[in-house]
């Protein structure tokens, strides 16, 4: 081996041993030591520890309870859910027709023909048909028995009601 030889090996030999001791401390780990890191652990074991509380003072107004209602002002559901419930309606027909007829809202009119038709989207009613409904789950018919270009007339029975037509809904 010539000197240039045993240099090289000696600059590799010395850049080497320099670079193992920072290789090894590369290694070493981050976590600090377990006696170090027992109040954070306890601390973290205190946040996710569900405690059972105190109990809710009885004052307080719980919504899913009926007594509730009654502790806030508002009365109670009857004691006897099995009890008939007495239902107020409409007292007549025209009554009826009054709640029932907003809920029926034409599109428009239109004339084929000369005769006058009331137009809910794709569907086209004239003068005298029945129109059948459903009103708070109870089936009604009504008839058409007069149609304008502004309003319409409803009947229910011995009941009528004229109604405008909203244009633009």
């Amino acid at each position: 081996m010539n000197l240039t030889g045993h240099r090289h090996f000696i600059r590799t030999l010395v850049l080497g041993s320099a670079l193992v001791p920072g290789a090894l401390w590369a290694q070493r780990s981050d976590l600090i030591a377990p006696a170090k890191r027992a109040a954070v652990v306890e601390q973290a074991r205190a946040f996710v520890t569900i405690s059972e509380g105190e109990a809710l003072p009885e004052t307080l107004n719980n919504p899913f309870s009926p007594n509730a209602f009654s502790r806030a002002g508002i009365p109670a559901p009857a004691a006897n859910p099995a009890a008939p419930v007495e239902l107020r309606g409409p007292s007549s027909d025209q009554d009826l027709l009054e709640l029932i007829a907003p809920s029926i809202t034409p599109s428009g009119t239109m004339i084929v023909g000369g005769q006058s038709l009331l137009l809910f989207g794709q569907k086209k009613v004239k003068e005298g048909d029945a129109l059948p409904i459903t009103f708070q789950d109870v089936p009604y018919v009504l008839f058409i028995t007069r149609i304008q270009p502004a309003s319409f007339t409803l009947r229910l029975n011995d009941a009528q009601l004229t109604r405008p037509i909203k244009s633009g809904n």
